[in-house]
Order: C-alpha cells, then structure tokens, then sequence
C-alpha cells in the first residue's frame, strides 16, 4: 500500500544512501524520493552504521477460472544490504520464481546487484544489475505494496517488469522549495536484444554480454511538488539487433497521488521498435483505491482494509487486450496483505475469474 507508505512516512531508511533511490528531505524527513523504492524496505534501519542486513517478501497465490485452477508459489525474495560506510552501499534481491528452478518449472535470477557510491545528495554513482527506472512501478514492484494481485498489463508487456540491465550511471535528488522534491536516474545499460522484435518481455537483454557494440540510455525523472503527490517521466532508447542498427524507444508517464484514507495511481507507455511490421505498442492503466476500518480488529491494532479498482489497456498492434480489476484486501500489518481479487477480461472469458493471493515482507 504505498499511499499508506508515504502518507505515514514508512520509516527512516538508511540515512546517508537513502539520498536518491529513496532521498530524505531534510524538511520532512520521512519522505523517500520512491516510496518502496530499494532503500524503502521494512527491514532497513536507520541505525545501522557498518555491516550487513537481510530481508525479503513472499507472495503465494490461488487462480480461479476456466483456464487455470492452480496454487502458485510465485516469488519468494530474498534481499541483501550491505553498508560498507556512510557514502558507500551495497544492495541486492534474488528471485526464487514459481517454487525456484525445480524439474525446469522454475527460475532462480540475480534481481538487481547494486554497489551505491554517495559524493552528495544530488550525485551518487551507482553500478550493476540495476532495477531499470523505466516508469515508477517497475521499481515499486514488490507484492506487499501492491493492493493488487496481479501486475498492470502495460508493466508486463510494454515496460517488462521486472526490468533490470547491467550498467553503470548517476542518480540523485535535490529540493526546489521545502515542500517539493525532484529525482533523478540516469544510466546507460545493454540494453534489449533481438527478441524485443516480437516480445520486449522476451527481449530482456543480458547481464553478461550485450548482443551489439551499442549501448541503451534509461532514465526517469520525477517532480513531488508536494507530499502525496508524484509525476514522473521516463524513457529508455538503444539499438536491440545483432548488427546494432535498428533502435527501439520506450517513452512512459507516471503519477501517483494520495489524500488521506484515497489513493490514485496510473501509467502510461509506448514503444516503437524499427523494422518490424508491428512497430507501435503502447498501453496505460489507472488504479484507485480506498482505505477504510483502520483498526477495527483488536487482535490486529495495525490492520486496514482497502477496496481498489483497476482499468487495463495494451495495444500489441497485432492484438489487444483490456482488463478490469475489482479488489478487496486486508492488511493486518502494514507489510502484511490478503488480496482476494475479480478480474474481467475483455473477449477472453477463459480468464475471467478470481485470484486469491497473499503477500508480506520480513
């Protein structure tokens, strides 16, 4: 529930390597940059001075209609912060994905394996696998903020989440007025390769080699001009083939807004892909949700309910596809949520039905 997050300030992470990727102002310091953002977790404290600290979230869910009735042990995260000084961190997440890689069902991958240098809260020096800042969700991604089960269309099919690239870069933040805030990140990565001409999903590049001599350029930057409310534009533009001449472009818009027990959310995408027949797809969703019952359980002090709808659009260009969410969850902690969810496909009955899942960091 990341509206609850900023609203309620989460926590104080991580003073001095919190700057950017979750920058604390020094007139609210209860504000990061990205909310749930790398350094925005749960597990991370404040007080911790050298040495390393581990974490992670759980997410399991149950599908309910025509075309699959299933239990899924989807993702199990562990994460690793490592802090080495004050200026310099360390921050990592691997993925156990569908029970892990048992009899090839699975996956286990490297999720993003960062080493932070801090020279000041506006310059930080950042190299790895990085989690790409390719619209806000992509970095927001984890299941216990999400009042939903499943991820928006366009974060799956036009900005792949979850979207990590080997490179190098900056990133930073600095505070126009004492109520606004401005963000940035900026780094240059290999970028896709060949697949992207029928997939971007499929066209994730590499982390050990890049397919061509070319490099891709992704960034985002995000303006807060007031607490709860956040607008961010990103992009992300290389050369995907083997020869590296033909280029793909990626271009999203993102906002996010709260207001005491409301929430609002959405993105936009679009993507064009030289030389192939279907080179425009783009897609956009919006969310909102409403929290309500705040500590009406009284073996649960912490607890919310939330009741959120969400609209989905792609256009693939050789098909699209819509989808409507209706969602009811119970938080008994803040990190903690049962989701029971409808989803309504357009055209696609088979799909249409309920997800029952459950989420928590730790």
């Amino acid at each position: 529930m990341t509206g609850s997050r900023v609203t309620n300030g989460c926590m104080a992470m991580l003073t001095a390597v919190a700057m950017a990727s979750t920058a604390v102002s020094a007139a609210d310091d209860s504000r990061p940059t990205v909310p749930g953002g790398v350094y925005d977790k749960p597990h991370l404290d404040d007080t911790q001075e050298r040495g390393t600290v581990v974490g992670g979230y759980i997410d399991h869910e149950l599908f309910w209609n025509d075309e699959r009735k299933t239990f899924d042990q989807h993702r199990f995260i562990p994460f690793i912060h490592g802090t080495v000084s004050d200026r310099v961190h360390v921050a990592a997440e691997i993925e156990f994905e569908h029970g892990g890689n048992v009899g090839g069902d699975g996956e286990v991958k490297l999720e993003f394996a960062t080493m932070d240098i801090t020279f000041s809260e506006a310059v930080n020096y950042r190299g790895g696998v990085i989690l790409s800042p390719l619209g806000r969700f992509n970095l927001i991604h984890d299941s216990p903020l999400n009042d939903l089960s499943n991820r928006p269309l366009v974060n799956r099919e036009i900005i792949p989440t979850t979207l990590s690239e080997a490179g190098m870069g900056l990133y930073g933040v600095v505070y126009p007025n004492d109520s606004a805030l401005l963000g940035y990140e900026i780094y240059v990565v290999n970028g896709f390769n060949e697949a992207a001409a029928t997939s971007l999903r499929s066209g994730r590049g590499s982390q050990k080699d890049d397919n061509n001599d070319e490099k891709s350029i992704v960034g985002r930057v995000n303006y807060s001009p007031v607490l709860g409310l956040d607008l961010g534009v990103s992009g992300h533009l290389g050369a995907y083939d083997d020869a590296g001449r033909e280029r793909l472009t990626i271009v999203a818009i993102d906002a996010s807004w709260n207001r005491g027990p409301w929430d609002a959310r959405g993105e936009f995408a679009t993507a064009s892909v030289d030389a192939v027949p279907a080179d425009s797809r783009s897609g956009y969703y919006g969310q909102l949700g409403y929290h309500f019952l705040p500590g009406a359980i009284d073996i649960f002090p912490n607890s919310v309910f939330t009741v959120s709808a969400r609209y989905d659009f792609i256009d693939l260009d050789t098909r699209d596809e819509t989808r409507y969410t209706f969602g009811l969850n119970f938080r008994p902690e803040e990190d903690t949520v049962m989701k029971l969810d409808y989803e309504v496909w357009d055209n696609d009955d088979d799909k249409t039905g309920v997800v029952l899942s459950v989420a928590s960091y730790f």
